[in-house]
């Protein structure tokens, strides 16, 4: 998956040049523009069987905002990245969708029990993925935020102790499936991988048909196996950009999160600012396992207790995907540029090495010179002989030119590949 997404942001290096409209402030900054979908994405990733996506796409705090419409509902994506993950969910509910009109669908529905009443906590979760909710994006990561104290108390004070409680406590999160029952939540899992999508998704119109099909499939005694040829992504660009993680498909959902805290644990964070993050309800379990990762990466790095405490600060899932995008383009450059000896988080995550030079990784779309681009380039914390700026989508000229000036080196479609 990222193999393509990497190609995808290469090619929008390229040809976005020339689609940006950007209004010039007085003060001399430049103004997020909106661009062109076709100068930002393969044709297959804006127009298939089942969606279109809108032609324009404002960029909002550094994130292109695209639009996809389709019968099953006007999905968001947020950032290029984000995009061939959408489209092959949508086309996702339509293998679904055929799914339940097969025979052999039929006659398990039919042999289903009724689903369990569950919490609604899923749905209680402010989706996220538009554009009026959050207008400023991952902005607000590049200044300095800190955890609420509140936040850090709550967690310290939670009750139940023993870690199947944690783990069952810290999976009401988004994308979660809420029925309890054994065996069912695997299921869930192996209908997802024959589709090709996260089981976690942040979508919460699949999230909601995968449960539904795998309790049929579940309860109804359907071999999902049986409709092999149905459930497969749309076309051979969809396939490339699916799940690689399998850990993802195969490990069950408490376990991970288990697996998580105890990386997190390994930093030297507190246990109360550990469960502060596990608990966020805002990271899918696919984007925690993902941030875990990266802290992986970076075993035996100093500071990384300091990307904990700040991730756990993530207010939403936009941010969430930055942190953990971020963190581990910072493992990609100790593994393959040069060793990171040092890692901080006081807003943004930085690195240094051990010649001193400054790292700064921004899994973001497109970097205008804005003003807050300018205040944050001249904060005295971020200055160093050598500053390098490391950007997943690109930096427009002007503000290449104002960042060179300030002693920035800018590196443009740099992924968070990881170098094994």
């Amino acid at each position: 998956m990222k193999t393509a997404i990497a190609v995808l942001a290469a090619t929008a290096v390229i040809l976005i040049g020339s689609a940006a409209t950007r209004a010039q402030a007085p003060s001399g900054y430049e103004a997020e523009p909106v661009l062109n979908a076709t100068d930002l994405a393969t044709p297959e990733l804006l127009k298939g069987p089942h969606f279109t996506v809108d032609p324009k796409v404002p960029v909002r705090g550094f994130i292109e905002r695209f639009t996809i419409r389709s019968a099953y509902g006007t999905f968001q994506a947020n950032g290029l990245r984000m995009l061939p993950i959408r489209v092959n969910e949508v086309e996702a509910l339509a293998k679904l969708d055929d799914l339940s009109k097969t025979k052999e669908f039929a006659e398990a529905a039919g042999k289903a029990i009724a689903r369990p009443v569950t919490s609604t906590v899923n749905m209680l979760i402010h989706p996220v993925d538009t554009i009026t909710g959050f207008p400023d994006g991952v902005a607000r990561l590049f200044g300095r935020i800190e955890l609420g104290s509140e936040r850090v108390y709550q967690a310290a004070t939670a009750p139940g102790a023993s870690g199947g409680e944690k783990a069952a406590e810290a999976s009401k999160r988004v994308g979660m499936a809420t029925i309890n029952a054994l065996g069912f939540e695997k299921e869930r899992r192996d209908l997802a991988k024959s589709l090709g999508v996260d089981p976690y998704t942040t979508n919460e119109v699949l999230s909601e048909k995968l449960t539904s099909a795998a309790w049929v499939a579940f309860s109804g005694r359907f071999m999902i196996q049986t409709a092999t040829s149905i459930l497969v992504p749309y076309s051979m660009v969809m396939s490339a950009v699916t799940i690689t993680n399998t850990s993802i498909y195969d490990t069950p959902p408490g376990d991970l999160i288990n697996n998580a805290t105890m990386i997190f644990g390994s930093t030297g964070a507190t246990d109360a600012q550990v469960q502060a993050l596990v608990q966020n309800p805002q990271y899918s379990l696919t984007t925690l396992t993902e941030l875990a990762l990266a802290i992986q990466r970076l075993q035996g790095v100093p500071g990384r207790d300091a990307v904990v405490i700040f991730a756990a600060a993530a207010r939403t899932q936009d941010e969430c995907r930055f942190v953990a995008g971020a963190a581990n383009m910072l493992a990609r450059y100790h593994e393959a540029v040069a060793p990171i000896a040092q890692v901080s988080a006081p807003g943004p995550i930085l690195g240094r090495t051990a010649t001193g030079a400054l790292v700064l990784a921004a899994p973001v779309d497109y970097v205008a010179w804005l003003e807050r681009v300018g205040v944050a380039a001249n904060r005295p914390d971020l200055q160093a002989p050598e500053k390098v700026f490391f950007v997943s989508g690109r930096v427009t000229p002007i503000a290449q030119k104002e960042l060179s000036k300030r002693g920035w080196k800018i590196f443009e479609s740099f992924t968070t590949a990881a170098s094994h």
